[in-house]
């Protein structure tokens, strides 16, 4: 009978043990998520195109061909220009005469933004705006008008055979 008793509160004493170290793991849990979640990882920059082609949001922004940050925000303003906001990763310090430009992955691959640093010493900070930009460029475009040149001087040297 003493032995029953004994095992009895073993169990009792480990399952109280058990019940509150959970307790515990979850207050830390919850007190690390609510501290963590006002805290940004990042600082936005915006720069303004006038041509963005099919780039999305969420995208990719580069520096030197390295993923530094996400584009956040599209808008289209009243003058039919673009505005992007890209939330830049905490961190990563930009140069303040810096500009973007946007590009395609590959031929056909998806469109990003790339920041092509500046030589200052002076560092961008969250709500900057980047003073040059350089619009998308079209591939098929370039292609189409390649093609036209290319068809038009083929009637020059026709005519001029004649």
């Amino acid at each position: 009978m003493n032995r029953k008793k004994m095992i009895q509160r073993l169990k009792k004493f480990f399952g109280t043990v058990i019940i509150y170290s959970l307790f515990i793991f979850v207050c830390v849990r919850f007190y690390t998520y609510f501290k963590n979640l006002n805290k940004t990882h990042y600082y936005t920059l915006i720069a303004e195109v006038r041509k963005t082609d099919e780039l999305k949001e969420k995208g990719a922004v580069r520096l030197s061909g390295i993923d530094v940050g996400k584009i956040s925000k599209l808008e289209l303003m009243d003058n039919f220009s673009v505005k992007i906001y890209m939330n830049i990763d905490n961190g990563i310090f930009i140069p303040d005469d810096s500009s973007v430009a946007i590009y395609t992955d590959g031929l056909m691959g998806a469109k990003y933004v790339a920041i092509l640093p500046g030589g200052s010493n002076d560092y961008m900070v969250d709500g900057d705006h980047f003073e040059y930009s350089q619009d998308s460029v079209n591939i098929s475009e370039m292609i189409e008008i390649g093609v036209s040149q290319f068809m038009k001087d083929k009637d020059k040297e026709k005519v001029e055979d004649k």
